[in-house]
């Protein structure tokens, strides 16, 4: 199973990619999935001209090699000396085996955390197979913890018996001890050197409460970071209680770092009165605690207890722009584990940049591995990095294909031969360039993309709440202030937009007047069907469509049904009964449970689909309103190539439909666009 870590990261920062499906007319048992874009690692090559997916964690050998996280190609890397880049453990397969033999032939899940050990083993937290796993100097493999079942169990026996449930952070102290940051449990627990595991902070309920007393009675909520000090203290990064929490020697647990507030102030004061909103990573070196969060790299003087800021914008801004700054210049965009080169220099999983990131002399800012795009290439030998928001689909007349790459803030295109390219987007995260050519302004965090017949692509610029226009002639203009995620065109040109926070469709006609067509502004639930689509409460919408008829189609996100408005106005449910679940296929569409529809389209001949995310499927409705499953085994993580369409893993986020009726869907489970044929 692979484990995405909801709970830190959230939905807004998992990473799609594209996977294309034939029309509905072909025999569904005959079909199988084949990558034909993106996916792109560059192994073997220099590694800022890699492509590295869900980077969480970074460390440094004794030679001074550097290893990262490449957890959505279920893969470890390595980066020597010279600065090229080769696959140290995984076959890029998500799964597991291969224990007693050798790392790099060997299956992994989701890797979220790597360290060393004293003796130059290569410790990592193996989230998806819900173990710890251990890679010896000769580059043999073996589990250390966890029996491979999710869950809390084992506590005073020998730790590879024990249930571990999302293992983020590990550290190992100088006796080697290992303490592990078992998030979905919320505890922390240790591994003694005989191997008996234990835990020692954390009382297994989500919450904040036990400061002053026993680490064991206290509640934690998602411990995502961990480091101990040459005192042996233990100090937690608490992720959702926007704090850093300090386990003495005795055992007492208290609040260190953190005021328990969202944020980022308190620069330059006590550590226990800033606003450290979004603790992720820890890291102890010479005296000083370094602590991520969602925007910034903090240091405490461990001394002092003095806090400030050392990296990211102060103003809490998150994205990127660019290398060559000096480090409170530069944006970080959820960066998450951290350590230093032989030469001391910070380096940094900047994650939701996909980089990896090193604060060297002058302070200045540069990237040394991942962040390849593939512009002007093959699809193939490209990078996506879309984002929960991101990676809508859209199709022009002539059946080239476009996508809200999201995390690398731009908008692309796939021609019908294949190339990928920016058309939006200079890959700094902004609100920039109005009145001049696309590729040079800014977006922040696009989402939706639809493209009309008179050549204009329209943006859902989701952090700036706008949407842009490029026209014909590649000029980018700003059309409408509203936030807003799918888009849609319809056969006449008017754009449909979802309005994810608003809790309405709203209509815009090519001259830019504007109308609601669905919801009602600011109300968010459900209050029935058959009634007029602008009296009926919405959900937070995701995804829209408009059929040749003009009915509209709307993913009713948290209300788990798609919804139509017909062409008198009135809403109905056409598929999804309200409930969460996976269930109905072969029978009607609104009998059927769906679990977190996060898009929607409809092809020429009036079946819709659905990405059906929390299922792992994209599911079909027929024009008879039955419903089926065509693609999806019902897990996420890649598992492989030229797969059976339905035992392919997929996580759905986005799915489109092109002018010849093939179904496009991202997929934040495989980061590639792949055919089912």
């Amino acid at each position: 199973m692979c484990k995405f870590r909801f709970a830190i990261v959230s939905l807004f920062c998992l990473l799609p990619c594209l996977i294309l499906i034939a029309p509905v007319s072909a025999n569904a048992a005959t079909l199988k999935v084949i990558t034909v874009a993106g996916g792109y690692a560059g192994n073997g090559k220099p590694a800022i001209a890699a492509g590295i997916d869900q980077l969480s964690s970074v460390a440094v050998d004794a030679k001074g090699n550097l290893y990262v996280t490449d957890s959505g190609n279920c893969q470890i890397r390595r980066i020597n000396s010279k600065g090229m880049i080769v696959k140290f453990a995984g076959t890029t397969v998500c799964g597991f085996s291969g224990d007693g033999g050798p790392a790099a032939s060997a299956m992994i899940d989701s890797p979220s955390t790597i360290v060393f050990d004293g003796a130059g083993n290569l410790l990592f937290g193996d989230e998806g197979n819900s173990r710890i796993r251990k890679i010896t100097p000769a580059g043999i493999i073996s589990t250390v913890a966890g029996n491979g079942t999710f869950g809390y169990s084992g506590d005073g026996g020998p730790a590879t018996e024990a249930s571990l449930n999302g293992p983020t952070s590990l550290f190992v102290d100088s006796a080697n001890n290992i303490y592990i940051t078992d998030a979905f449990n919320y505890v922390v627990r240790k591994i003694d050197t005989a191997g008996v595991i234990h835990t020692v902070a954390g009382n297994n309920h989500q919450g904040f409460s036990g400061d002053g007393g026993p680490a064991t009675s206290a509640q934690l909520n998602y411990s995502s970071g961990i480091a101990v000090d040459a005192q042996g203290n233990l100090y937690i990064a608490d992720a959702n209680n926007e704090r850093v929490r300090k386990v003495d020697a005795s055992g007492i647990i208290t609040t260190y770092a953190g005021n328990g507030q969202p944020g980022n102030t308190g620069s330059g004061g006590p550590a226990n009165g800033a606003s450290i909103g979004g603790t992720r990573g820890l890291l102890i070196k010479d005296g000083k605690l370094y602590i991520t969060t969602f925007s910034n790299v903090w240091a405490v003087n461990l001394a002092t207890q003095k806090i400030k800021i050392i990296a990211g914008d102060a103003g809490g801004m998150s994205g990127f722009n660019g290398d060559g700054k000096t480090s409170l210049a530069t944006t970080l965009q959820s960066p998450w584990g951290m350590t230093f080169d032989s030469t001391g220099r910070l380096l940094i999983a900047d994650e939701g940049n996909a980089r990896v990131r090193r604060i060297g002399g002058g302070k200045i800012v540069r990237t040394v591995a991942g962040g390849h795009t593939g512009d002007g290439g093959p699809a193939l030998k490209s990078n996506l990095n879309a984002g929960f928001f991101g990676g809508h689909i859209a199709f022009d007349p002539a059946g080239n294909l476009y996508f809200a790459d999201s995390g690398n803030f731009r908008v692309r295109k796939i021609s019908t031969a294949g190339v990928i390219t920016t058309i939006a987007g200079n890959g700094n995260a902004g609100y920039t360039g109005d009145g001049g050519p696309a590729t040079e302004a800014t977006l922040n965090q696009p989402s939706g993309v639809a493209a009309d017949g008179a050549g204009n692509v329209y943006i859902a610029d989701n952090n700036d709440s706008v949407i842009r226009k490029v026209d014909s002639n590649g000029i980018i203009t700003t059309f409408a202030s509203t936030p807003a995620n799918g888009l849609a065109v319809d056969g006449v040109g008017n754009l449909y937009v979802a309005g994810f926070f608003t809790g309405v469709v709203t209509k815009f006609t090519p001259d830019g007047a504007s109308s609601i067509v669905a919801g009602v502004q600011f109300a968010f639930g459900y209050n029935g069907d058959g009634i007029p689509a602008t009296e009926a409460w919405l959900a937070l919408p995701m995804g829209v469509a408009v059929d040749k008829a003009g009915n509209l189609y709307i993913a009713d996100w948290v209300n788990d049904r798609i919804r139509k408005v017909d062409t008198n106005g009135i809403i109905s449910t056409v598929a999804g009964n309200g409930n969460t679940g996976f269930s109905g296929d072969g029978g009607p569409a609104t009998s059927a449970t769906i679990w977190s529809d996060l898009d929607v389209a409809v092809d020429s001949k009036g079946n819709f689909y659905i990405a059906d995310s929390s299922n792992f499927r994209i599911r079909i409705v027929d024009t008879s309103g039955i419903i089926h499953t065509l693609a999806g085994s019902g897990d996420g993580g890649y598992n492989g190539n030229a797969l059976p369409a339905t035992a392919t893993n997929l996580f759905p986020t986005a799915v489109g439909v092109s002018p010849a009726g093939a179904v496009y869907v991202m997929d934040n489970g495989s980061y590639r666009l792949r055919k089912v044929h």
